[in-house]
């Protein structure tokens, strides 16, 4: 009886302690100490820096990687005997660019482990794994741009745990294998939870902050925007996103890559944007994390981000508007003076033939 009455007693703690992972399945709780915000281009090169730090071994997956710095501090390590395995996505539009392929022989030749994977339309993950340690993941790609022009954000999370499962994962990519089950509440991936945790995110009551590359409606998530009063949607400067302008009253910013989303002080970051082939057809990886530190300065970012470019709109838009001002009222002002004078030119020319009949 006794040993009846405890394992009942067990199978009550199991469930009492089942009942918050369940619940909180599509977020994790952060410490502040725990997370660093990278902001491309203003500090895109952090990055490095924490790449260089490694000590054992780097793991990275990314759509591209032809960023130069990057790439020989990867070659570097591989040459000083960190293991370093890199998974890149074996489609690309417009075909792989041969400054890939030389970053590749390079990579090799130095002893790196270099993959392509064919098994998502697009491996579009922008992620790196440091020592098993430390992760750094969101929409910097690894190229030129990414890191000196584009603006993307990036998180830095110091802890042990998911970096491993990153880690899990890129190494299941390399090996063009299914990873195992995702087992860790957070962590988004494409496309096995991303259309459910990013739903569940954005079906929070507080007001939406967003900065989303892509925003269509093929992401069937207009109606979870539409349910925020209190909104910042902003998109890149793609045709696709007018549909996000006219019915979510987004706002278009040139050279936008982030991808991220802020309500109340959960925040996701990753690679995922929101259409129906990134949730579904493509390898991208992110995370659902809750800080308010962290929430108040991704929210200050896509708010400087908006203000900065509806300023730019707003002075354009003045600028057009005096430009047009101008010239019509010239020509009005020019008009009146013609009618003026031709019209005293009328009056003057009878006299002077009266005058000239009288002299002769």
């Amino acid at each position: 009886m006794r040993f009846a009455n405890f394992l009942v007693f067990l199978v009550v703690i199991s469930a009492v302690f089942a009942v918050p992972v369940t619940a909180q399945a599509w977020f994790v709780v952060l410490n502040s100490s725990q997370v660093g915000v990278v902001i491309g281009s203003v500090n895109s090169t952090y990055i490095l820096n924490v790449v260089g730090t490694a000590k054992h071994c780097v793991y990275v997956e990314a759509y591209e990687l032809t960023y130069q710095p990057l790439v020989n501090e990867l070659a570097s390590l591989a040459e000083r005997g960190v293991s370093v395995y890199i998974v890149l996505s074996g489609n690309v539009y417009g075909g792989i660019p041969e400054d890939e392929y030389s970053a590749v022989g390079e990579l090799v030749s130095a002893g790196a482990h270099v993959s392509f994977n064919y098994m998502y339309d697009f491996v579009h993950s922008k992620v790196f794994v440091i020592d098993n340690e430390t992760v750094i993941l969101g929409s910097i790609n690894p190229t030129y741009y990414g890191f000196e022009h584009d603006l993307g954000i990036d998180l830095v999370i110091n802890n042990a745990t998911i970096a491993k499962v990153f880690a899990e994962i890129i190494l299941s990519d390399y090996y063009n294998e299914t990873p195992p089950q995702i087992g860790y509440p957070g962590i988004v991936v494409s496309p096995i939870n991303s259309a459910e945790y990013l739903g569940d995110l954005l079906n929070q009551p507080d007001p939406l902050y967003m900065a989303i590359e892509e925003l269509y409606p093929s992401s069937n998530m207009y109606s979870y925007i539409e349910g925020h009063t209190d909104r910042v949607v902003l998109v890149g400067e793609h045709s696709e996103n007018d549909y996000a302008v006219s019915e979510l009253g987004a706002v278009m910013v040139p050279d936008l890559t982030a991808k991220a989303i802020l309500v109340g002080n959960y925040v996701y970051v990753g690679s995922v944007n929101l259409d129906y082939e990134s949730l579904h057809n493509n390898r991208e990886l992110g995370i659902i994390i809750e800080n308010p530190v962290v929430a108040e300065e991704v929210r200050d970012v896509i708010l400087q981000w908006y203000s900065e470019y509806a300023s730019g709109t707003t002075q354009q838009g003045e600028q057009v508007s005096r430009g047009l001002q101008l010239p019509t009222t010239t020509l009005l002002l020019l008009i009146t003076l013609l009618i003026l004078f031709y019209t005293a030119r009328r009056l003057m020319r009878p006299r002077r033939r009266r005058r000239r009949r009288v002299l002769s």
